[in-house]
């Protein structure tokens, strides 16, 4: 059996959890999310989610992990949020939100904007040289996925630690090059 799947879900108390045929319905304090249940994923609501398989199909087997995973995902999506932070360093670097758009200059000569996903909340924290963006969401998702784009605009250099790293994302400062 699936170590991951086997794992029960605890609910918090503020969470329900409701089954429509195939269809897992999640609300919570932040909103409401859905899961479709794959054919043969057998899903048992009370005080806490527990997922099950109905046979060991190696397909089956795949999934069993992953739609505990995903559900876990939505009941901490609707009860607490899930949050990605990125740190941004560079001389001149500046964000600011002008209604759905973020705005950023960060190097080059346009300023580059990014529209907000609906679902996203963006908070920038300015600070000298640098800022910091928190993505907030509740689908795990969409948080992810919106940073990844972020980060990809530019990502930190080794040498002088310039441009978009995650919070928790250590970066081995190399030393500069020197001529011989």
């Amino acid at each position: 059996m699936s170590r991951i799947g086997r794992l029960p879900i605890p609910l918090p108390d503020s969470v329900t959890v409701t089954r429509e045929k195939d269809l897992l319905r999640i609300r919570g304090p932040r909103g409401e999310m859905e899961l479709v249940v794959p054919r043969g994923i057998s899903v048992e609501i009370g005080d806490q989610v527990l997922i099950s398989r109905d046979s060991d199909t190696r397909e089956l087997t795949r999934l069993h992990g992953t739609t505990r995973a995903h559900l876990a995902n939505r009941v901490k999506g609707v009860s607490e949020g899930h949050t990605r932070m990125l740190e941004v360093q560079g001389k001149g670097y500046q964000a600011e939100i002008k209604g759905r758009v973020l705005e950023m200059q960060v190097g080059f000569s346009h300023k580059v904007l990014f529209e907000i996903p609906s679902g996203l909340e963006i908070e920038v924290k300015p600070g000298q040289n640098s800022f910091t963006l928190t993505v907030r969401g509740n689908d795990k998702q969409l948080v992810g996925a919106f940073s990844a784009e972020l980060y990809g605009i530019k990502p930190v250099e080794p040498y002088n630690l310039i441009g978009f790293r995650y919070s928790d994302q250590h970066v081995r400062r190399k030393a500069v090059k020197t001529i011989t």
